[in-house]
């Protein structure tokens, strides 16, 4: 309210009070860009902006889950990749080993560069991101392997966990996220017998014939890792196919972010120029109230006697 001003009808009071108000409220509503700050300015439109918040809020954490999500995927394609190139490498060093010029002690040098190779291996399948093993499916604090030239197969299993674990889109979409160390590397049937493709089994096997000087099992082990090198790159292409999934799940979930935020904009955000617009108007129609009520003011009777 207005101080200073007496007069003598009380409704000139009161609108000089409403037009007051408008102003603050014109004046807020440009400082702050928001039309909407309190239930009160706007009670009919309270349920929508609070949908709009918790529906971005829901994509944003999507939005998070996905990067992460891409980080982990990125780090298993790398890592597989690594694998492939050694086995790669065991691969020619079992052809090496079969050749008529080799011996029993070149062999037995083949055989434990298998076995170096093979502990590179173990530290791949055991490869951690931000403190997790990326291949420990349900329990990725454990890792998954420990390499043990004494164990079957040179390796001990450090956990029996599976991989169940989902991404989601922001649609709510779901895919599977991972594989385990088991999966890619020690692939095994219902009864934990090691299959015809486990990388782990096949080096192992190599090594050990290399080292014994059977050409016969050299061979047997070299079609062995075939399969697991057809095994790792099948494992390979899973987490290629998650990283294109994910790609597409995040343009999506920026696109219906952005989407949300410009509905929840028009619905909550100040029309800038609509309001100074109404701010101008006001602020005219105040000083004009002001000006006609000190005109009035200042006559007396014989003003409008004349």
């Amino acid at each position: 309210m207005l101080s200073g001003i007496h007069g003598q009808d009380g409704t000139f009071l009161s609108n000089l009070n409403a037009i007051e108000s408008r102003i603050s409220k014109n004046n807020q509503q440009i400082t702050s860009g928001l039309r909407v700050s309190q239930a009160a300015d706007d009670p009919s439109a309270v349920s929508a902006i609070l949908l709009f918040h918790a529906q971005i809020d829901s994509l944003t954490q999507t939005q998070k889950n996905l990067t992460l999500a891409t980080s982990d995927a990125t780090a298993a394609d790398g890592a597989l990749q690594t694998a492939a190139s050694i086995l790669d490498k065991v691969s020619s060093l079992g052809s090496e080993g079969l050749t008529l010029s080799s011996t029993a002690t070149s062999r037995a040098v083949l055989g434990q560069q298998v076995q170096q190779l093979q502990e590179q291996l173990v530290s791949i399948a055991n490869t951690s991101v931000r403190g997790s093993f990326i291949f420990g499916g349900d329990d990725p604090g454990t890792q998954p392997y420990t390499f043990d030239l004494t164990a079957v197969n040179g390796v001990v299993s450090n956990s029996t966990a599976g991989a169940t674990r989902v991404i989601t889109d922001g649609n709510s979409a779901t895919r599977s996220a991972s594989l385990t160390a088991g999966q890619i590397f020690d692939d095994r049937d219902a009864t934990g017998v090691p299959t015809a493709d486990n990388i782990f089994a096949a080096l192992s096997s190599l090594s050990t014939a290399l080292l014994s000087n059977n050409t016969a099992n050299i061979q047997t082990a070299i079609s062995a890792l075939k399969l697991g090198s057809n095994h790792l790159q099948a494992s390979n292409a899973f987490y290629g196919n998650v990283q294109n999934w994910i790609d597409t799940a995040k343009a999506s979930a920026a696109s219906q972010l952005a989407n949300l935020q410009g509905s929840m904009s028009t619905l909550q955000d100040t029309d800038l120029p609509t309001a100074i617009t109404e701010m101008t108007r006001n602020q005219t129609a105040l000083q004009a109230s002001i000006s006609a009520h000190a005109s009035l003011s200042t006559k007396s009777l014989f003003d409008y006697l004349g």
